[in-house]
């Protein structure tokens, strides 16, 4: 009786570690499952993500905003037009990688799924056909042990195999970035996107150079002219910060000019051409070597020239490695800027532009002085000035001379007149065909000694009240 009962309290012994055994590999069974359903949503997540970085990428989309998550967990990424998404890193748990790969057959993108090491495959649908990356998203779950994929949003469910499958890696390989640009890099392909700074500074600045293109066109067609003047210089600010100039121009254009930043880029220019007198846009490098801006028959454009088609500096998408390069076109013809080493010039969010001008000086009273890229000056006359064809004169007794002159900022309300100091004598004559312009004829004295001086006072018009002083001093000839 005693051995009975010692053998079955021993059975009973046996059969309860057993039984703890058992639930403690139950358990552990259950919270892989758990951890796999887990990681399998935020793979389904990921995936979700990755058709809608597919679309962005087609749709030439660009990134608007990029943290990490808590932890280190992964991504959240805004995008411009496709809006957000949530990238989550791989786990240890066993999980297939999903994916997209470019057929080189077609052209087109389709998903894929790899087990282990092994290659990835073309997920193959129940028809025999590859699963297109366009248009919809696959899905994973995990039931009763076994994987299972639906492409139409859990309606039905494709049978993949065992879980098992590859420890669950990141679906995304790499995910780098800075202020230019976002790379997506799966096990198959690569995906790089604009970032908005980038987006916003190619845009201004294109807008920029090729509004002082349009203005600088304009400003020499003008000068020649005598019929332009400065309006205002106000500064130019970017980020709350005084980045340049801003010289608005009585023909209406204006001219932005940025603090020069010597980085070595090439700049467009309006250089004088060999042999002759006109100028024509060109691309300078840094060593000063000259790129002529040409149609498409060959000829140089000028830059002088009325109604010829002004060149349009363009940002231009090299699709073999989804950056975005500095072009100019003109009459249609697509010239890409080189630097001094011959190579593409790259927009960036910070320097590196092209630029046509160095810097503005509007310290002296009548004029500003404006520094081209080249090194060049130009010298614009302020609104409310007069401009003399000379300010001094040597006269001898009894003679007579003219002086031309120029009043910026005039309307019809002005007035003007002349004052004399000394034995002589002065009058002003208005160009009729050039509004503002004309001449002062003065005469001398027969007892003209020298210390002569004609003041001419000008009110300005235009609703200003802004009286304008400028003299000619004459001094006695030997």
């Amino acid at each position: 009786m005693k051995r009975i009962l010692t053998a079955a309290i021993l059975l009973m012994t046996i059969l309860t570690g057993c039984t703890g055994a058992l639930k403690e590999r139950i358990a552990a069974l259950d919270e892989q499952v758990t951890k796999m359903e887990e990681e399998l949503e935020k793979m389904n997540t990921t995936i979700s993500s990755l058709y809608t970085v597919l679309y962005a990428y087609q749709k030439k989309d660009f990134i608007t905003g990029i943290s990490q998550l808590d932890d280190n967990a992964g991504y959240a990424i805004h995008f411009n037009t496709a809006g957000d998404i949530v990238i989550y890193h791989g786990s240890d748990a066993h999980v297939p990688r999903v994916g997209i790969k470019r057929n080189p057959d077609d052209g087109n993108y389709y998903w894929t799924i790899q087990y282990g090491n092994n290659e990835p495959q073309y997920i193959i649908n129940e028809a025999g056909d590859m699963v297109s990356a366009v248009g919809m998203v696959p899905l994973l779950k995990i039931e009763n042990g076994k994987f299972y994929i639906s492409y139409d949003s859990r309606k039905t469910w494709q049978y993949l195999g065992q879980a098992d499958g590859a420890n669950g890696d990141d679906i995304f390989k790499k995910i780098s970035y800075n202020e230019d640009y976002v790379i997506f890099e799966t096990y198959e392909e690569t995906f790089k996107f604009p970032t908005n700074k980038l987006v916003q500074n190619l845009t201004q600045s294109a807008s920029t150079i090729n509004q002082n293109i349009v203005g600088l066109t304009t400003l020499i067609k003008d000068l020649a002219k005598n019929s332009v003047c400065v309006v205002s210089v106000s500064d130019y600010v970017v980020d709350g910060k005084v980045a340049g100039s801003v010289v608005l121009l009585s023909n209406g254009e204006k001219l932005v000019v940025k603090d020069w930043i010597d980085s070595g880029s090439p700049y467009i220019s309006a250089e004088k051409g060999p042999g002759d007198s006109v100028y024509y846009w060109a691309i300078v490098s840094a060593d000063g070597s000259i790129e002529w801006i040409r149609d498409p028959e060959g000829n140089r454009m000028a830059a002088t020239e009325a109604n010829l088609e002004i060149p349009v500096v363009v940002p231009v998408l090299d699709e073999s490695d989804k950056t975005y390069y500095w072009s100019v076109v003109a009459a249609g013809d697509t010239t890409l800027v080189l630097d001094i080493n011959g190579d593409k010039v790259p927009v960036t969010s910070s320097g590196g532009e092209l630029a046509l001008f160095k810097k503005v000086d509007n310290s002296a009273r009548d004029f500003i002085t404006i520094t081209m890229a080249n090194g060049s000056t130009v010298t614009i006359p302020k609104i409310y000035t007069i401009a003399f064809g000379t300010e001094s004169l040597s006269m001898k007794p009894s003679t007579t001379k003219t002086v031309s002159y120029r009043i910026y900022g005039y309307d019809i309300y002005f007035r003007s007149s002349l004052i004399t100091q000394g034995d002589l004598t002065a009058t002003a004559s208005a160009d009729n065909e050039n509004p503002g312009s004309g001449k002062i004829t003065i005469k001398t004295g027969a007892g003209f000694t020298g210390n002569g001086k004609v003041v001419m006072v000008v009110y300005a018009g235009n609703g200003s009240t802004k009286t304008m002083v400028k003299s000619i001093n004459v001094a006695k000839e030997d």
